[in-house]
């Protein structure tokens, strides 16, 4: 069969790329692709240079991606959990922009009768959502800051919501992304460069919140969640970011914070818990997907182009688009 990817020849080029698919290996999964998910943040620090590549355990060229959704094709000899014409996600490390997969037996999950791929291929963003506030460790009634309102973002409100967390604050410089942090279900909405709203905000919380989240992986967001939280509170930052960054250590300091990073591959037992509580949580309606009926891509040579120039200049208004594979 013809395997049909995203390919990454080297640093900062994405092409359409063609190859055969082999027989899946004694523990894997053979998945035919539905969708595919970019995520803008995890896949810039990758495409841009091979220094995060030390996550991935390969480098350049590669097929990236590391959410998809389908239905498997064929499993190994070793597989037990899986058959033929199974709905799944995937979770490969990389290789899931493509129309073919090939997926560990551990990191495959059943996806419930009633939740649509479409939907079910935002769990990995979904998982580091619901994996950083697991990490944070917040308890029913605690306050939150979520610095950044892209998808992650939206679905860690949701999920903070459901955990009973309030209230639950959020932040973007981009109006658009407020305003589906407000949908989502944050109580309070600022740009994070409305320096006089925070400081009236911290000062009607007594000091600030119990836990700081930034998911926007930029330095201010990062500095924010610090200024955000209140003496012996708790930040956590979550994306994947290799960079060298200047942070307000007075700050962290004074207050006694407690600064957690969560990089989800070190805890494998809390990832697939969150994997499993992602999709449970879809299936009972607790939280939706983000929109994005008009984000789906066909995987052509010219979009594949246009999607990753977007992505390599930081360009958020692509939305984590999806790749639409069958």
């Amino acid at each position: 069969m013809l395997r049909k990817s995203v390919y990454w020849p080297s640093a900062g080029v994405a092409e359409y790329h063609e190859s055969e698919t082999r027989e899946p290996k004694d523990d894997e999964v053979l998945i035919a692709n539905h969708y595919s998910l970019i995520s803008q943040s995890s896949e810039h620090s990758w495409f841009i240079n091979d220094k995060a590549h030390v996550v991935l355990g390969t480098t350049f060229p590669f097929i990236p991606g590391y959410s998809a959704s389908g239905y498997v094709e064929s499993v190994g000899k070793n597989v037990t959990k899986f058959k033929v014409g199974d709905k799944v996600i995937g979770a490969p490390v990389f290789g899931a922009h493509s129309n073919f997969a090939y997926v560990d037996e551990i990191n495959t999950y059943a996806v419930p009768e009633n939740v649509k791929l479409d939907d079910a291929v935002f769990y990995n963003l979904g998982m580091t959502a619901l994996f950083t506030l697991d990490k944070a460790a917040l308890r029913l009634g605690q306050s939150i800051a979520i610095i950044g309102a892209g998808v992650l973002g939206q679905i860690a409100i949701q999920g903070a919501k459901a955990d009973g967390l309030h209230p639950i604050i959020a932040f973007d410089i981009q109006e658009q992304r407020r305003q589906a942090a407000k949908k989502a279900g944050a109580d309070y909405v600022l740009d994070p460069n409305d320096s006089d709203g925070i400081e009236s905000l911290i000062q009607q919380l007594g000091g600030g919140v119990d836990g700081a989240l930034d998911v926007s992986g930029s330095n201010a967001g990062m500095n924010l969640a610090i200024h955000l939280a209140r003496p012996l509170g708790k930040v956590v930052f979550c994306t994947a970011n290799n960079d060298d960054q200047t942070l307000h250590y007075g700050e962290l300091f004074i207050k006694n914070l407690t600064l957690l990073g969560d990089f989800v591959n070190t805890e494998m037992n809390r990832q697939h818990k969150a994997i499993s509580n992602f999709l449970w949580l879809l299936s009972a309606k607790k939280i939706v997907a983000p929109a994005h009926e008009d984000t789906i891509y066909e995987p052509t040579d010219d979009n594949i182009k246009m999607l990753y120039g977007k992505v390599l200049k930081h360009d958020n208004t692509i939305n984590n688009p999806i790749f639409k594979w069958r």
